[in-house]
């Protein structure tokens, strides 16, 4: 926990901005900031199957860039609904 006094002559400004100061150095605010939306990791199988889907979409993007009805620095624009045929195990 961060605590600050006012010192003598000093004005509520300064007292501020030396907390702010103090706050940041002690990384408080940045830990809270951090653990504020908790992710649960995925289990193997749905990596495994994301990385499938993931190199699957890669592929049948690659193949309507060659057929040059995509480019290949943008998105996919919603009529290109790609479909994954292959069924994941």
């Amino acid at each position: 926990m961060v605590e600050v006094r006012k010192r003598e002559k000093e004005s509520v400004e300064a007292m501020i901005r030396r907390f702010t100061r103090r706050l940041q150095q002690s990384e408080v605010l940045s830990d809270a900031r951090a653990s504020r939306f908790l992710t649960k990791a995925k289990s193997k199988r749905k990596e495994r199957n994301s990385a499938i889907k993931r190199s699957q979409f890669l592929a049948e993007k690659d193949k309507l860039v060659k057929m040059g009805k995509v480019r290949s620095n943008e998105r996919l624009p919603n009529r290109y609904k790609l479909k994954i045929k292959e069924k994941i195990r």
